[in-house]
């Protein structure tokens, strides 16, 4: 997955303005304004690489939003002790 800068540096000319938005929007921690603005850039944009680049901006986001409300989740998982693992969940 592309990280907002790099996403922003190839966005479309008549995305810049939408890119940067969300990437103050982000580092404020306005996770569901940043995912709504992506979601727009990438529906506002030709189909191809970078629209997919900004579905998955948007997942992220909506998945930090849930961290932010929500908290993570952690929840063990093993066969027995020696194999422990823990799986965390945003849900």
């Amino acid at each position: 997955m592309r990280n907002i800068f790099e996403i922003l540096m190839t966005a479309p000319p008549e995305q810049i303005t939408r890119c940067k938005i969300a990437m103050v929007e982000m580092a404020h921690g306005h996770w569901e304004a940043a995912a709504m603005t992506m979601d727009d850039a990438a529906y506002e944009s030709e189909p191809g690489e970078w629209a997919r680049d900004c579905l998955e901006m948007r997942d992220f986001c909506i998945a930090m939003d849930k961290v932010k409300s929500e908290g993570i989740h952690a929840i063990q998982a093993g066969d027995d002790n020696r194999m422990a693992r823990v799986i965390v969940s945003t849900l």
